[in-house]
């Protein structure tokens, strides 16, 4: 009985030897590094077509070492859904003859089977050819057939060497991009390091130039990169630094070469540098690399550490002041009271000589600038004090109230209104109890010196989220201007105008704030109207 005249049952054509060499030597030609994925399988898939017509093939791109999705391509068959996700399937002696390593053979990824896994729909036959190279799987060919037509036998040992040659483009390909990502990590890394850094090749051209280095300079890229790095060096320096890095061409290394850079934002900048030799493995210098360093900051740093030294060197000297004041001070204070009462007394009993009220006044101003002198000696010399270490777990509205204790004069004389409203609740503190009053006592002062007379100023702590504890002093008084609350923390910075501050309390409660690891902010109070003073403390554990 003859076949039926069905051109689909018709014998598949097999490739002879020289078309096949002459499809692999035309591969050989076109692969090049510059084609992508999508590009370098469908010239594949092309060559196998033209050689193994009539079949269904498919290309299945994996990473057998990870659970990503394949990336499949297809020509001359449908695949099924989900068939990225499959596991690949390769025969045990597919796995034997491309050597694949025993670690990717047993990985997820991979299933040994002896029955191929048609990756196509309505298609059953054929055979899996696994992209092996250097040991690796970078994915599988499948070749599938007609209904009722199996040519395995004929076809697979043909595929294998194009199967070869696509796994090892497929692994060129592969380690090109990790080389690109790697060099553009590399590039990342220098670009954004925080260090001045720039590079040039034996001919002098600049091909290196970090982030930093621009910024600092005012360059823009294309202005530095491939310029003669003798060009644009300062002309005053040319001739040092040219001998400097042609020196480093012939193999030296240098260390803290000092150069004043010129930069378009802020003028001359010192810099210092540390240029050394690339050499490849010849020995051969190739380039040139030098790391420096902005010195600008480190002298803005070193100019506040000297501002602060001056501070402290302030501070200590008060407490020699001292000394030699409160003895005096005492004695005028005693006097000019004592003086100033008898003088009040005379002129209220009318007797003997009648004293002049300008006479009783300036009496009265000697008496007001001697406990000013002493109030300014007694901040000094707290001003200057280290920092306890008696730390003690203290109830904070116990320090609360004794504070205010200590102001109740300043309440009573100016008529000012106290609301207090602790919360019995709030959870103690890890501090030293004097200056957590201290801190109280100034912050109420200054807010009864803000208010008028019949004004309000309300006292207030509470518990602010797991892990601080909040004391609010708000008063009814004008509010800080926005510009002044940046400067109101420094030393003898003040707002007032009628001698009853020396601009050193906030400075102290700062200080002391911040010893407690915690912070202190101005804010606009939204009830009373005045100045708001927020202190955040973290409760003891």
């Amino acid at each position: 009985m003859s076949a039926p005249d069905d051109p689909r049952l018709a014998p598949l054509e097999v490739p002879e030897a020289p078309a096949l060499l002459a499809a692999v030597l035309e591969l050989g030609r076109e692969l090049h590094l510059e084609k992508g994925e999508r590009e370098l399988v469908d010239t594949f898939l092309e060559a196998l077509v033209q050689l193994f017509p009539r079949r269904a093939l498919a290309i299945r791109v994996v990473d057998a070492r990870s659970v990503d999705a394949a990336r499949c391509y297809a020509f001359f068959g449908v695949l099924r859904d989900g068939v990225e996700h499959d596991r690949v399937v390769v025969k045990e002696s597919s796995v034997i003859k491309t050597r694949l390593k025993s670690a990717v053979a047993a990985s997820a990824r991979l299933k040994i089977d002896p029955r191929w896994d048609s990756p196509f729909r309505n298609i059953a036959s054929g055979f899996a050819v696994p992209l092996v190279a250097s040991g690796e799987l970078y994915g599988v060919l499948d070749v599938g057939y007609p209904l009722g037509l199996d040519a395995t036998a004929t076809d697979e040992p043909l595929v294998l060497p194009i199967a070869n040659q696509l796994a090892v483009a497929l692994r060129n390909l592969r380690l090109h991009g990790d080389t690109m990502a790697l060099r553009d990590y590399q590039a990342r890394l220098i670009d954004h390091a925080n260090a001045l850094i720039v590079g040039i090749d034996r001919g002098w051209r600049i091909t290196v130039c970090n982030k930093a280095l621009l910024e600092l300079t005012g360059y823009q890229r294309d202005e530095v990169m491939g310029s003669d790095l003798r060009d644009i060096l300062p002309a005053d320096q040319r001739a040092r630094l040219t001998r400097v890095f042609a020196a480093a061409l012939r193999g030296a290394h240098h260390d803290a070469v000092e150069v004043m850079l010129h930069s378009r934002r802020l003028g001359r900048v010192r810099t210092v540098w540390s240029i050394a030799a690339i050499g490849s493995g010849g020995r051969q210098v190739e380039a040139v690399v030098a790391i420096g360093q902005d010195q600008s900051r480190l002298h803005e740093l070193e100019r506040q550490i000297i501002q602060a030294e001056r501070l402290a060197t302030l501070g200590q000297l008060a407490a020699g002041v001292v000394h030699e004041l409160n003895n005096p001070l005492t004695s005028i204070t005693v006097y000019a009271e004592y003086l100033l009462r008898k003088l009040e007394r005379a002129l209220a009993d009318n007797t003997g000589a009648v004293p002049e009220a300008a006479d009783i006044e300036k009496l009265r101003r000697i008496a007001a600038g001697a406990q000013r002198i002493h109030r300014f000696a007694r901040e000094l010399v707290q001003y200057a004090k280290p920092v306890g270490t008696e730390v003690e777990v203290v109830d904070v509205n116990a320090v609360v109230r004794q504070a205010l204790s200590f102001c109740e004069h300043l309440f009573e004389r100016a008529r000012i209104e106290l609301v207090v409203e602790l919360d019995e609740h709030v959870p103690a503190l890890h501090a030293v109890p004097g200056q957590l009053e201290q801190v109280v006592i100034n912050l109420v002062t200054n807010a009864a010196h803000a208010v008028e007379d019949g004004g309000r100023i309300r006292v207030r702590t509470r518990r602010e989220g797991p892990d601080q504890v909040a004391i609010e002093i708000d008063d009814s008084g004008p509010g800080i201007p926005v510009d002044d609350r940046r400067r109101v923390f420094e030393p003898f910075f003040t707002t007032k105008t009628d001698g009853k501050g020396t601009g050193l309390g906030l400075s102290i409660v700062k200080n002391i704030i911040e010893q407690h690891r915690g912070t202190i902010e101005i804010e606009t109070s939204d009830q009373l109207g005045g100045a708001r003073m927020l202190v955040r403390l973290p409760p003891a554990q």
